[in-house]
């Protein structure tokens, strides 16, 4: 087997992290006698064991660890391994500095050891799935420190809630805390799948929901729930995290990723009685108005994809949708003279799983990487800026042994990445295919 260790940090991460679990108990076949596959019988088949253990009990445990420095870790009815759980009688203050430099020396050694016993369980640990939120001091200083005492022969994917573009967050400092974190993570090839508050927002709004954090973190959990499903199901075509990073990721430090789902009977056209089709779904994944993060693709360039495919989908219709897709995109390009750069290489990646998604006819999720997210980093570097020349704030971090110079150093890295994305793919010659539908 080829499993997969859940670490969640801090509130969000561990909030959901719950409705995670929630959303996977559900896409199982635990309580299901009518729907179970033969193989399921035998553990060492079961593709639950991927992210389960003790498969022979009525209640298999999930394969997480849960972390957070206070003692307010979310109460639910899931069956967590409580060795497992950890709650500390620290406050962090949304300090990066006082989680880095004091708290993680003191409780990283019993972090370490969990790591350790959950990985001994597992026969051939393929990679670890990070939750957190890096605009607080929980999230971003256990980030960072776990990022850089990891195993770096693994994979590993963050899926992390970074600072809107637009709409203000909660914590003031957040672009110290966020910046210092990317500063650790992205010196690594790990995936960072970035999620914000004002692209939640709009994806709720339009599906008539008022914006709450609790509907939040359940719509993020339903599409880490879809995209991991190559993972741990049966399917025509299935992936894994580390053939996703072989796909998605072309230089090392163009590893920043982003995520829409499609929502079916809550769709767009449904006003219009649209048929809910491949092609359907693919616009859906490919459109702004899905992405979960507030950047938009209009103003970038594709780079690549993932797609993950739940219910009985057509891969003939998929391929054809890619197809007609890349051709534009392909078009644009002649029209600049730009077509040897991306001519014959195909920038999608589709795994497709016949399994239905809960009560969903057709459900599908995508990863992308493209030029757009720039505009969250340029924005990030932006509020730092203005914080940063004034030196409001700085003494709280050099309180607790953050240095000027690491500050300087982060956001000159965070320029370079973004230099990179303008550079690599001439991301100033706007490409116009808003309305490639």
């Amino acid at each position: 087997m080829r499993e997969i260790l859940v670490i969640q940090l801090g509130g969000f991460g561990n909030k959901v992290g719950v409705k995670f679990w929630e959303e996977m108990l559900k896409d199982s076949d635990f309580g299901n006698q009518n729907g179970q596959d033969p193989q399921s019988e035998n553990p060492l088949l079961n593709s639950n064991n991927i992210v389960y253990y003790n498969l022979h009990q009525s209640k298999p445990v999930p394969r997480c660890i849960q972390i957070d420095l206070g003692q307010d870790l979310p109460c639910t009815n899931l069956d967590f391994n409580p060795s497992s759980q950890f709650s500390f009688n620290y406050s962090s203050g949304n300090n990066y500095g006082f989680v880095r430099n004091h708290c993680s020396n003191e409780i990283m050694g019993i972090i370490d050891d969990s790591i350790r016993q959950e990985t001994e369980r597992c026969d051939s640990l393929q990679g670890v799935q990070y939750f957190s939120s890096i605009i607080g001091g929980t999230g971003s200083g256990l980030t960072a420190a776990l990022s850089s005492r990891g195993d770096h022969d693994l994979t590993q994917q963050f899926n992390l809630l970074i600072p809107s573009i637009k709409q203000d967050d909660i914590c003031v400092v957040s672009p110290y805390n966020s910046i210092l974190a990317l500063e650790e993570t992205m010196s690594f090839e790990a995936q960072l799948i970035c999620f914000d508050n004002q692209g939640l927002k709009q994806n709720l709004t339009r599906l008539g929901i008022e914006f709450n954090y609790d509907d939040a973190n359940h719509h993020v959990a339903q599409t880490i729930c879809c995209n991991s499903s190559p993972f741990r199901t049966y399917g025509d075509i299935n992936s894994s995290l580390r053939k996703l990073s072989t796909n998605l990721i072309p230089f090392p430090r163009q590893n920043f990723l982003t995520c829409s789902q499609s929502n079916n009977q809550f769709s767009d056209y449904f006003n219009q009685y649209l048929k809910m089709d491949e092609n359907q779904l693919f616009k859906e994944l490919m459109s702004s108005n899905h992405n979960q993060a507030s950047n938009n693709y209009t103003e970038g360039r594709f780079i690549t994809a993932a797609l993950s495919f739940r219910g009985n989908i057509s891969n003939k219709e998929v391929d054809k949708s890619c197809s007609l897709f890349q051709n534009y995109l392909n078009k644009q390009h002649y029209r600049r003279q730009e077509a040897k750069k991306i001519k014959y290489i195909d920038m999608f990646l589709t795994n497709i799983c016949k399994k239905q998604f809960q009560n969903y006819e057709y459900f599908g999720s995508s990863i992308i990487n493209s030029t757009s997210i720039t505009q969250s980093l340029e924005s990030l570097i932006e509020k730092f800026n203005k914080m940063y020349v004034r030196k409001s704030y700085l003494y709280k971090y050099i309180q607790e042994g953050i240095e000027e110079q690491e500050f300087t150093h982060a956001k000159s890295n965070l320029e370079d990445v973004c230099s990179s994305y303008h550079e690599t793919y001439c991301q100033d010659q706007r490409e116009d295919h808003e309305n490639w539908e």
